[in-house]
């Protein structure tokens, strides 16, 4: 999928919204924008002690599907992490940064 004029500007737009309000300490904006062909970056790995990824020769190779979306945190206004996701895992993207952030200011 490949953004159309319209989703860069509406991207454009959120991504500046998001980083003034990162610009706040108290803060940590999401922002979800328009994919530009990006491959998904969330993969369906198990977590905790027994997960694959602990092994170091392992090498994951996520999830395979195109990103419908990228989800950006920002750690202020001068550091973004962007998370490109498909359909299925946008909310698995959201929901994880939601819990990390959450932790971080706890």
């Amino acid at each position: 999928m490949k953004r159309t004029p319209r989703d860069t500007f509406l991207s454009d737009q959120a991504l500046a919204a998001a980083r003034d309000a990162a610009a706040d300490p108290s803060l940590a904006p999401i922002a979800v924008t328009a994919a530009n062909g990006e491959q998904c970056t969330w993969c369906d790995c198990p977590l905790g002690p027994d997960s694959p990824h602990n092994n170091p020769n392992y090498r994951c190779g996520g999830c395979p599907k195109t990103a419908e979306a990228v989800v950006s945190a920002f750690a202020g206004p001068n550091r973004r992490y962007d998370y490109p996701a498909c359909k299925r895992h946008r909310d698995d993207v959201v929901a994880s940064l939601v819990t990390a952030i959450a932790k971080r200011s706890a």
